[in-house]
């Protein structure tokens, strides 16, 4: 059986991993910091705020931003991972779901428009599916955008890359994602007072961690500003995050390779995906019977038991979303060669 992923791993992830352990320095420091930055500066954005998953990435992301402006509605995709949607029920807000497109996996623009025009001033959450950009030009303006980007690292859209597009966005490096740290997330934001929220939300809601020359910083480091967690990473992801991200062009180089040769009907192209997997046709499951597959997300989420507890509201028909639930799977793909590469999945 051909699993959904691969380990990305070298002698140089093991290696940055022990040099950290020996230290003796391995809770949250500089190496955090300096993995920080340079995220940050592959996406394209001021600032990047580092922590345990991409889970916590969301829900400091809806933290954060509950806490500024409050909550209220929010659009979303039917298709996408529960931690996408969670925060926003644990944070009060109300969702509106929305259908995808059955081409791209992402959203149906024109259902898009038409709910951005009943409700007041919602806020969209773009969920970049499988490695696939949302058509960013194509959304509303007036809105703001929170961005769900755990599945599309190193994806491209009108030139920029996808994470750089929302007020906030989320980023994951757990095991099956582009990068792997074993458990790992970053938000992304040109917002300063965003990323000074993000720190205090990340470490219990004080103030230690935030920068001294806005006055908060270490001189009143036990000041307690905001209702905050515990979600901080540790020095050895961020040493291994560091090796990984001097790899991640060459990954990218092998996901797009192998999409090219892709020998099946799957999810359309928008920009420049960064092919986290591929959704698979019922007509084509017998010629990947050999791989592991999964549902596509986690399908309809509006089918999923737990949608009892959220205050939600459906928009229109699901009909996609309903198609991608009964009909589609997804197989992985990673840097490893292909089999479809080498012509042994036959079209």
């Amino acid at each position: 059986m051909i699993p959904l992923a691969a380990s990305t791993w070298g002698d140089e992830e093991k290696i940055a991993a022990m040099e950290v352990i020996a230290s003796g320095r391995i809770t949250m420091g500089r190496g955090v910091r300096d993995f920080e930055a340079a995220y940050a500066k592959y996406v394209g954005t001021h600032y990047c705020v580092a922590c345990n998953s991409g889970s916590s990435a969301n829900l400091l992301m809806v933290a954060a931003y509950t806490l500024k402006y409050g909550p209220g509605t929010v659009i979303v995709p039917a298709v996408g991972w529960a931690t996408s949607y969670s925060p926003f029920q644990q944070y009060g807000w109300k969702l509106v779901f929305v259908d995808v497109d059955r081409d791209t996996l992402n959203y149906d623009l024109s259902a898009l428009w038409h709910a951005v025009m009943k409700y007041e001033d919602p806020v969209i959450l773009a969920i970049n599916l499988l490695g696939n950009p949302n058509e960013y030009l194509g959304f509303p303006r007036k809105c703001h955008i929170l961005e769900d980007n755990c599945e599309a690292m190193g994806a491209e859209y009108d030139g920029l890359k996808t994470g750089s597009f929302g007020l906030m966005a989320s980023h994951s490096t757990y095991f099956s994602h582009h990068l792997c740290t074993v458990e790992g997330g970053m938000v992304t934001t040109d917002s300063e007072e965003f990323y000074h929220m993000l720190l205090s939300l990340r470490s219990h809601g004080w103030t230690r961690h935030l920068p001294e020359k806005n006055g908060l910083g270490k001189p009143e480091a036990f000041r307690f500003v905001l209702p905050g967690y515990n979600v901080r990473p540790t020095e050895i992801q961020a040493a291994i995050g560091r090796e990984q991200l001097k790899k991640l062009p060459e990954f990218l180089r092998a996901r797009r390779q192998n999409a090219s040769h892709f020998p099946c009907r799957t999810q359309k192209q928008i920009g420049r995906s960064s092919w986290f997997g591929f959704a698979i046709h019922e007509e084509d499951f017998d010629r990947f019977e050999d791989y592991e597959s999964r549902p596509v997300v986690t399908g309809n989420f509006l089918r999923q038991p737990v949608i009892r507890y959220y205050d939600h509201e459906v928009f229109g028909e699901m009909k996609n979303a309903d198609y991608v639930h009964d009909h589609m799977r997804m197989i992985g793909n990673s840097h490893l060669r292909a089999e479809w590469v080498d012509n042994r999945v036959v079209a």
